[in-house]
């Protein structure tokens, strides 16, 4: 299955002047149509060919930064076909049930042992190793279908790099101060809003006191699995590095760096596709008692995408994401 629409190639500002080759700088109605057609729409190369045509050093380092990041989604429209996206949601639930439900369970069921009663540091390291599975095989899938320009991480965190040689953006400007702001902030909110749809339709936090033996489906939780490794500060810390990093990692690479810019593109309005994918995103979950807090959680995920410096980015999601599961564990450890 291919991506619809015609191949697109990086596009590299600094090939927009002749002046690079030694030929005379082009501009206006001198300039070659594939010239006008290479710096037309994108902030970089606008930026670019003023900087080699009239030597202007006055952007700062935030302008560039938004220049990169606009460039990125402009650059690597996000345009996949309908039989290429339902054949990703099928692939992406697979591999949830097998990592998010069944892994651990199996793992329970081949060593005859209830979940609950596996050690400590056992059941942190099949949380680890299930999060961390699902992440690659989810990235994996992803780089597949959506080729090597159209995947999520290419497109956040590769493609809009401005110099040709440079292989990442560099950290500074990918964990910009906007970006970092605006995640935690969205996820400290995402989180006191949850908590506000659990008292409204009266959905009880988990009960301190529930029994050990639980079923499948609630030992695939990672909350179900902190109540015993509390008290292991190695096991504690595989477990939230699980719940903290990678669960957010590999859940935000699909549902907002793949479903939302897929959805937004179809729906055509950016607060429709943020709900959509908000409900997706907690009917995923399994749990009724818990659909209202992770649809407000969802919600506030994509509007920390939608509000990122580089639109439709992954880092602000990201750290909301993982902020709202830190806040989480917290809170269920100190009620523990």
């Amino acid at each position: 299955m291919r991506i619809v629409g015609p191949p697109r190639s990086v596009v590299h500002p600094t090939r927009a002047s002749s002046r690079d080759e030694g030929g005379v700088g082009t501009s206006g109605d001198d300039a070659s149509p594939n010239a006008q057609a290479t710096v037309a729409g994108t902030a970089v190369g606008r930026g670019s060919n003023a900087a080699l045509s009239d030597g202007d050093d006055d952007a700062d380092g935030d302008e560039d930064e938004r220049g990169v990041a606009d460039d990125c989604v402009r650059l690597a429209p996000f345009d996949v076909d309908a039989a290429t996206s339902a054949w990703v949601l099928c692939r992406f639930g697979f591999i949830w049930v097998a990592f998010g439900y069944v892994a651990v369970p199996a793992y329970a069921l081949l060593v005859e042992t209830p979940v609950m009663d596996l050690p400590p540091k056992t059941q942190a390291a099949c949380l680890l190793a299930a999060e961390t599975g699902k992440l690659f095989a989810l990235n994996a899938m992803l780089d597949a279908e959506l080729g090597p320009t159209q995947t999520p991480r290419r497109r956040c965190f590769r493609s809009f790099a401005k110099n040709e040689n440079e292989r990442f953006l560099p950290f500074a400007t990918l964990f910009n101060r906007h970006d970092v702001a605006l995640g935690v902030a969205c996820g400290a909110l995402a989180s006191v809003a949850a908590r506000a749809a659990d008292l409204v339709f009266a959905s009880a936090p988990p009960d301190p006191n529930v029994s050990s033996s639980v079923s499948a489906e609630s030992a695939s939780s990672a909350l179900d699995l902190f109540a015993s490794i509390r008290g292991d500060p190695v096991a504690l810390a595989a477990g939230a590095t699980a719940a903290a990093l990678f669960a957010p990692a590999a859940e935000e690479l699909f549902f907002r760096g793949f479903l939302l810019p897929a959805v937004s593109r179809r729906a055509r309005n950016d607060v429709a596709a943020v709900a959509v994918v908000a409900a997706a995103f907690a009917a995923a979950h399994f749990s009724v008692s818990d659909f209202p807090a992770l649809f407000v959680a969802g919600a506030g995920f994509g509007a920390a995408s939608l509000g990122s410096r580089a639109r439709g980015g992954l880092v602000a999601p990201f750290l909301a994401h993982a902020t709202f599961n830190a806040l989480v564990l917290a809170e269920v450890l100190w009620r523990r």
